[in-house]
C-alpha cells in the first residue's frame, strides 16, 4: 500500500511535470509566432520599399536609355556636322582704302565731278568656301561685299586707281565666283567650269596681280591691252602641264557676263606659261592671244560718220577685238623680284554707246607696265614689302574730239609706290600709297594727278 502511495505520487508529479512543459513549450510556440509574424510583416514592407525603389529604378533606366538614344543620335548628328565641316575650308579678308587727290580740280570737272580735290574711301571683304569632292574634284563659293567709288571717279584714268573699289554707293553683297574644277589623275590635266574669274588663270604675275595686297591700280593688277569679260560669268579654264616648267591654258568665258545668249559673244584666251629656274632663283614667263567676240565698231566707219559719209546705222558694229601679251615676273635677289607685262590690241575697234552717243574710251593700241618689288628681309622686316610700277596706256588718236573723247589725245602714263607694313604675320597689313597720273583719261590737256592714301588689309 506504501509503495502504492509512492508509485502514485510519481505518476502524479510526472504528469504535473508534463503539464508544466506542455504550457511552457505552448508559450515558446506563441512567443516564436509572434516573433515570425513581426518578421514576416517586416520582410513584407521591406520587400515592398524594394519593390518601389525598383520601379524607380526602372524608370530611371528608361529615362537613361531614352537619354543614351538622343545622345547616340545627336553624336551621330554632330560627326556628320563634323564631317561636313572637315571638308571645308573657310577664308576671309578685308580691304579698305582710303585716297585724296592733289591737283586734280580740272581733272575732276571733266570727269563730271565737283570739280575739287577729294578724300574718298572704299572696302570691300571676301569669303571664300572650298570642298573637296570626291578624289579629285573640288568646288568654291567666293561671296563678296562692299561699297564706294574711291577716287576712280574723280580723277577718270583708264588705268585706274583702285581696283579693289566695289563701285556702288550702297553696301552690295554678291556671289562673284561659284565653280567646280577636276583634276584628272591620268593626264596631268585641270579643269574648271562654272562662274569664273578668268584673271585668276591668264596674264597672273606674281608681283603685279592682286589689289589687296599688291599695286593698287588696275594698270598693274591686269594688262590693259586685254579686253577681259565684263565681269565673271559662265566660263571654263583648261591647263595641261606636260612638265613641271611648262602650263598650256586655254579659257573660254561670256564676254557680257550676263548669262543670255552665251554662245554669241564669247571671249576666248590661249596662255603658253614657262617657269624656268634662271641662276638659281624662279620665274614666270607668259605669253598669249585672245578675242573678244563682242559686238565691236569699226573706227573707220565711226570716222566716215562723223564725215558725213555715212550714218551709225551704216556703221560696221559686228568686229571683234583681239591682242596679243605677255608677262613676266622673275626673282633676281633675295627678296627681289622684276616684273613686266605688256600687249597689243586691235585699235581699229572699239565700243561704242547708241544711247549716249559715246564711246567707252580711245581706240587702244597697247599697254606696257614694269616694275620691282623687294621683301623687307634687308632692314629686319621680313614680311614687309616695297614696290614701285610705271606703266603705259598707248590709244590711237583718230576719233579725237568726237564720241565724247578728248580734243586732243595723249597716251596716259602711270606711276605707283607703296610700302607694306605687315603684322602679326601678315594677319593685318597698311600699306601707304602714292600714284601719279599724267594724261589722265588719254587727254593731254588734263594735269598732272598725285594720290596718296593707305589700305588696310586683315586676313583672318
Amino acid at each position: 500500500m506504501k509503495m502504492n502511495r509512492w508509485l502514485f505520487l510519481v505518476l502524479l508529479l510526472s504528469l504535473l511535470f508534463v503539464m508544466v512543459a506542455s504550457a511552457s513549450a505552448d508559450e515558446n510556440n506563441a512567443t516564436e509566432l509572434k516573433e515570425l509574424l513581426r518578421v514576416t510583416k517586416e520582410l513584407r514592407q521591406r520587400v515592398e520599399q524594394l519593390e518601389k525603389k525598383l520601379q524607380k529604378y526602372e524608370a530611371k533606366e528608361q529615362q537613361l536609355e531614352a537619354k543614351q538614344q538622343e545622345l547616340e543620335k545627336a553624336k551621330e548628328e554632330v560627326s556628320g556636322i563634323k564631317k561636313a565641316l572637315g571638308n571645308l575650308e573657310f577664308a576671309a579678308d578685308i580691304t579698305m582704302v582710303a585716297q585724296g587727290t592733289i591737283n586734280n580740280d580740272d581733272n575732276a570737272k571733266r570727269a563730271g565731278s565737283e570739280g575739287k580735290d577729294k578724300v574718298d574711301a572704299a572696302w570691300s571683304m571676301d569669303f571664300d568656301i572650298t570642298s573637296k569632292i570626291g578624289e579629285s574634284g573640288t568646288g568654291f563659293l567666293k561671296l563678296e561685299a562692299g561699297q564706294g567709288y574711291g577716287v576712280n571717279d574723280e580723277v577718270g584714268a583708264i588705268s585706274g586707281i583702285n581696283d579693289d573699289a566695289p563701285e556702288t554707293e550702297d553696301p552690295t553683297v554678291e556671289v562673284t565666283e561659284a565653280w567646280y574644277e577636276h583634276a584628272f589623275g591620268s593626264v596631268p590635266l585641270v579643269a574648271t567650269v562654272g562662274k569664273v574669274d578668268l584673271t585668276n588663270y591668264f596674264d597672273a604675275n606674281e608681283v603685279a596681280n592682286d589689289e589687296t595686297i599688291q599695286f593698287l591700280s588696275s594698270g598693274f593688277v591686269n594688262n590693259m591691252a586685254v579686253e577681259f569679260p565684263d565681269d565673271n560669268g559662265l566660263g571654263s579654264r583648261i591647263t595641261y602641264s606636260p612638265t613641271e616648267l611648262v602650263d598650256i591654258s586655254l579659257g573660254w568665258g561670256e564676254a557680257d557676263s550676263n548669262f543670255e545668249n552665251i554662245v554669241d559673244d564669247g571671249f576666248g584666251i590661249f596662255e603658253l606659261d614657262l617657269k624656268p629656274t634662271l641662276f638659281g632663283k624662279p620665274g614666270n614667263y607668259r605669253v598669249y592671244t585672245w578675242v573678244n567676240g563682242y559686238n565691236h565698231y569699226d573706227t573707220g566707219d565711226l570716222k566716215d560718220v562723223v564725215d558725213g559719209t555715212k550714218t551709225i546705222g551704216d556703221a560696221d558694229d559686228d568686229e571683234n577685238n583681239w591682242g596679243v601679251g605677255f608677262s613676266f615676273d622673275q626673282i633676281v635677289f633675295k627678296d627681289v623680284a622684276l616684273f613686266l607685262r605688256g600687249g597689243i590690241m586691235d585699235d581699229d575697234v572699239v565700243r561704242y554707246d547708241e544711247d549716249s552717243g559715246e564711246l567707252d574710251g580711245p581706240p587702244m593700241k597697247g599697254a606696257i607696265s614694269g616694275g620691282f618689288q623687294v621683301g623687307g628681309s634687308y632692314w629686319g622686316r621680313g614680311d614687309d614689302r616695297f614696290a614701285v610700277a610705271f606703266g603705259s596706256v598707248f590709244l590711237d588718236d583718230e576719233l579725237e574730239g568726237e564720241y565724247g573723247l578728248p580734243d586732243d589725245i595723249a597716251d596716259e602714263l602711270h606711276l605707283e609706290v607703296y610700302y607694306t607694313l605687315s603684322l602679326f604675320e601678315g594677319g593685318l597689313e597698311f600699306s601707304p600709297d602714292l600714284q601719279v597720273v599724267w594724261n589722265a583719261g588719254g587727254d593731254d590737256n588734263a594735269d598732272t594727278v598725285a594720290v596718296g592714301g593707305v589700305r588696310m588689309q586683315i586676313n583672318f
